[in-house]
Parts: C-alpha cells; sequence; structure tokens
C-alpha cells in the first residue's frame, strides 16, 4: 500500500487506492504544549490570532520562528505536528507516501519536508510537482496551464508536452490566496451588516469566528442559490442579512481578474488556452463564469485530490529511484488525441461588430483594401503604419486585413501581439473596441467600427 500526500496548505490531502482519505487545513494553534493542527485550529483561529499560525507549510524551515511560541519554536515542529495527526488520523503510520509538493520549495525545503516526514510515520519514496501531478490525470494537449490556490497565494504551473508532460515554469500571485478571498468577503458581509443593522460582526472575535466557520457553507449555497440570508446573534436576538451572489462575485472580483491577467500572459502564442483548474477555484462564486471569458479557452475541472491522485497514478515512474528522491518535473502522459493539429482561427465576429479602422496617435488607418502592415519598419510598396520603435516591438509586427468574413490580426512578430492583454500568435479573428499591444511597456492600438449616418459601415 502507498499514500500520496499533497501539500496544500488550503487544505492538505491525503490519498489512497485512487481515493481521497484524510483532508486537512494548514492552520495551526500555539498557544498549549503541542501544536493543536488542521480544522481544530482553524475554529479558534480568529478567537486568539496572536497564537495562529499558517504560514508553516510555504515558509517549511529550522529557522526561528518569527515570535516565540508556546508550542513550537520552528514551522518545521509546526509541520511534524500536523503530519503525524495525519497520519494516525488514516492509520497510516510507517507507510511509504509519495509527495506532491508546492513549485516554489527550494532544496532545503524539501530536505526538511523529507526529514520531518521520516519522523511523522510518512516514508518519502517519491516527489513529484503538485502542478505536474495534478494535470497528468488526463491526455494532455502540447501546451497547458494549470492553475491552483493556496492559503496565501495563487499558483499557475506552464506545462508543455514533448514527449512527455513537462513543467515549463510557475508563475506565483502573493497576494491572491484563499486567506485573502476569505477576507475580502468577510468584509464584504460586516458592511453589509453594519449599513443594515448597524451591528459590525468584525467588532468581536466570538462573532467573527462565527463568520470564519460559516463561509464555507455559504460558498457552497451559492453554487447553485443567487442570494442567501446570514443570520447573526447580536445583542440578545438574531439579525438578518440578505445577500444576493453578485455581492460575492464582486469583493473577489480583483483578485479573479488578476488571476486571468497571468493566464492571459501565459498563454501559448497561436494556439488556444487550455486551462487544468483545481476543485477549489472552481467552486468559487463566479470564478468559472470569468474564466468563460478568455478567448478560445478550454477548461478541465480537476477533481478534489487531484495532485495526490496523479502521484499515484504514476507511482512507478515516481519510485525509481527510491535510494535517491529528487523532484520530478516531468511525467509520461499520454499526448491528448488530435493535440499536435494547428489551431483553427477564432470564431468569426457578427458583421455589426467587425471593425472597419484601426486608431493610433488621434489617426485612423482603414482596414478595406490591402492589408496594413504594423511595425517599426514597414517595407517600401507596402500599405503600413510606422509605429515608435520599443522593447518587443518587431519591424513587422503584425498585420491588419479585412475580407468577406470579416477583419484579422495576423501576428508575424518574435514576441507575439497583445489582444486585450492576451498574447496571441497566428490569425485572430478582431472585433470593434478590441485593444492591441505591441511590445512593453508598449505601442497601443484600438479597432473602431465608422458608420454613416444610416448606420452602414
Amino acid at each position: 500500500m502507498t499514500l500520496a500526500l499533497e501539500i496544500n496548505d488550503a487544505g492538505l490531502i491525503l490519498a489512497r487506492d485512487g481515493q481521497v482519505v484524510a483532508e486537512e487545513p494548514g492552520c495551526a494553534m500555539l498557544d498549549g504544549r503541542e501544536p493543536e493542527t488542521g480544522s481544530a485550529a482553524l475554529r479558534r483561529a480568529r478567537l486568539q490570532p496572536l497564537y495562529a499560525e499558517t504560514r508553516y507549510w510555504r515558509d517549511l524551515g529550522t529557522e526561528a520562528l518569527p515570535r516565540r511560541m508556546p508550542a513550537a519554536a520552528t514551522y518545521a515542529e509546526v509541520a511534524y505536528a500536523q503530519l503525524a495527526q495525519l497520519a494516525r488520523q488514516a492509520g497510516a503510520e510507517g507507510v511509504d507516501t509519495l509527495f506532491a509538493v508546492p513549485a516554489w520549495y527550494t532544496r532545503e525545503q524539501m530536505a526538511v519536508l523529507l526529514g520531518v516526514a521520516r519522523e511523522a510515520g510518512l516514508p518519502a519514496v517519491g516527489l513529484v510537482d503538485a502542478g505536474l501531478a495534478a494535470a497528468a490525470l488526463e491526455p494532455a494537449p502540447p501546451a497547458s496551464l494549470q492553475l491552483e490556490i493556496t492559503l496565501h497565494r495563487a499558483v499557475v504551473t506552464v506545462l508543455d508536452h514533448a514527449g512527455e508532460l513537462r513543467r515549463a515554469r510557475y508563475e506565483l500571485l502573493p497576494q491572491h490566496g484563499w486567506l485573502a478571498l476569505q477576507q475580502a468577503w468577510l468584509d464584504m458581509i460586516a458592511a453589509g451588516f453594519v449599513r443594515k443593522t448597524r451591528f459590525d460582526p468584525l467588532h468581536e472575535a466570538a462573532s467573527e469566528q462565527r463568520l470564519w466557520d460559516a463561509l464555507p457553507g455559504w460558498l457552497a449555497t451559492l453554487r447553485q442559490a443567487e442570494s442567501l440570508a446570514i443570520e447573526l446573534p447580536a445583542a440578545g436576538g438574531t439579525l438578518t442579512v440578505e445577500f444576493a451572489r453578485a455581492e460575492f462575485v464582486a469583493a473577489a472580483m480583483a483578485c479573479y481578474d488578476a488571476v486571468v491577467h497571468v493566464l492571459q500572459r501565459a498563454r501559448p502564442a497561436g494556439g488556444p488556452l487550455h486551462l487544468r483548474v483545481s476543485h477549489r477555484w472552481m467552486e468559487l462564486p463566479g470564478f468559472a463564469a470569468r474564466l468563460t471569458e478568455l478567448r478560445d479557452c478550454t477548461l478541465l475541472p480537476l477533481p478534489r485530490g487531484a495532485a495526490a491522485l496523479g502521484a499515484l497514478a504514476f507511482e512507478r515512474v515516481l519510485r525509481r529511484e527510491p535510494t535517491r528522491l529528487a523532484l520530478a518535473q516531468r511525467l509520461p502522459v499520454p499526448l491528448a488525441r488530435g493535440g499536435a493539429a494547428v489551431a483553427e482561427p477564432a470564431s468569426r465576429v457578427a458583421p455589426a461588430d467587425r471593425p472597419t479602422h484601426v486608431v493610433h496617435l488621434g489617426r485612423a488607418w482603414p482596414l478595406h483594401g490591402a492589408p496594413l502592415h504594423v511595425g517599426t519598419g514597414v517595407q517600401a510598396g507596402q500599405r503600413g503604419l510606422v509605429v515608435a520603435a520599443g522593447p518587443g516591438v518587431s519591424r513587422l509586427h503584425c498585420q491588419l486585413e479585412q475580407d468577406g468574413d470579416g477583419a484579422w490580426l495576423e501576428d508575424c512578430s518574435t514576441y507575439g501581439t497583445l489582444l486585450n492583454g492576451e498574447r496571441v500568435g497566428g490569425r485572430v479573428a478582431l472585433r470593434a473596441g478590441d485593444r492591441l499591444r505591441l511590445g512593453h511597456p508598449g505601442v497601443e492600438l484600438e479597432l473602431v467600427r465608422v458608420v454613416d449616418g444610416d448606420g452602414a459601415a
């Protein structure tokens, strides 16, 4: 029997035989003789915040804690306490364990993890990048992204397929983790109560903890419902305020937009965007809908514990060198059927939405007629729009043209062209209102539709 443990402080997940057998949040209370970890600690974290700790998985190490605590001296001690609890909970002391580890872990942190795991009764027999393992459950396209959220940050893993599925790189969003999202919702709820009842539920630790404990249930309700009524005891009675799902979405939208911006930047040039998204993101109100606004985006929701389950699926590969553990950053995942095919151009735009001109520095160039070549050095004899030179701007950067099917952008550059913030390549359909950016900080162009008095273009 082999276990797999997904190291994610939003929920450490232990899996066995293709099933999740335990999950605990990465939270600890350090006010006693021993650390109290997991759900029990989370239920007290807002009551005694000075003794609450959530950074021990993010910053795993043997250095002294930033603040002296009664129950532990280092993050490694806190991590050991939680792993030992998980091993007891699953009845798995001494069982060989595969670890799906965060992308940012250094060699030193992985060494600490191996030592802590061995002492806790979960001896490691394999290590794999968590984003890679989570994306490995299904055949993979030539290029894809895996999106995860932890307590303190969002993580985008960039993957490519060249014989095997490989982690090419990763990006972190440090201010957009699960804790930040929860706080945004708590602040929104508190503001609603103050506005409608004059009662501030964040004024007292007990009512703040009550909000914190109830929030996951409210979010689950909003997966189906358009609104919910929140009841809180106050002044010997009960106060009730109704909140719309749209209010929760609005409170989280700054975080959603930041994540989407990173996804847009990471889009492979010339192809669609293949996203493999963790269950934690997919369960958030409004997030899946925000992703559907991405152009040419294929979305694959991942099951709970995908990284742990992916590690188990490739156990033989991860156990290849049991005496010399190394982090696996590639796995023999099959290529998705048709994955090597060239992507078709974007879907055609309705005639009423097609642009007729491109505007740069207050001047409009018509799109009809010969193709319009855009760059810093258009060749003689070509119809051109010459832009200022700058980092990332090519001599012939892109080409704009109009035909019977619509208006089109053809990227000709080394670095790609940004369309509404997304990097594109190849031939892409345009619509009025689109914005193009060439280079960085870049040259901006806007696509517009000019009509006469009768509304004809």
